[in-house]
């Protein structure tokens, strides 16, 4: 919360010209940004962006929880043999790490004729990420069978979402 009282101080001070600044008991506001709505919009705006950039990743790992445990009875029907990022990897390369773990999952839906809605929250968090450089391939991991791969899975996102 700090954070955005320093940055709200400085777009005051830089939204202000020099001599229209008007010593507050606690900040500088000038009489121009008392009167001007467009500049409260604005930095409303600026606010309610930060917070939701704050809050939107822990509720995107919350989702895919959810979006998992509805899948996986359905998941749990494939044999296949998928590539399992260890849960330390995720520390180093959080993005790469989940990256792998979709188009695996993917990969599943798409050769076991999933056609269920619920499995759409999976494509959607998929393109949310960008992998970092220097991580490992997902081709790289050990191959698992589904049941540890979701065990996996379950855990790194709940490490996850305490971080």
């Amino acid at each position: 919360m700090m954070v955005f009282m320093t940055i709200i101080m400085v777009l005051l001070r830089l939204t202000c010209h020099r001599n229209q600044r008007v010593k507050d008991s606690q900040i500088q506001i000038c009489n121009l940004c008392r009167d001007n709505h467009k500049t409260q919009l604005w930095l409303s705006f600026l606010i309610l962006s930060f917070l939701t950039t704050c809050t939107r990743a822990d509720s995107e790992i919350e989702d895919l929880l959810t979006c998992l445990e509805n899948l996986d009875s359905t998941l749990k029907e494939s044999d296949a043999m998928l590539y399992t990022a260890p849960l330390n990897d995720v520390e180093k390369c959080k993005h790469m790490v989940l990256k792998c773990y979709m188009v695996e999952l993917i990969m599943v839906i798409i050769e076991e004729k999933i056609n269920d809605k619920k499995a759409d929250c999976l494509r959607h968090f998929n393109e949310t990420l960008t992998p970092e450089d220097g991580c490992p391939q997902c081709e790289m991991h050990s191959l698992q069978n589904i049941s540890t791969f979701l065990k996996i899975l379950t855990n790194t996102l709940q490490k996850l979402n305490s971080l």
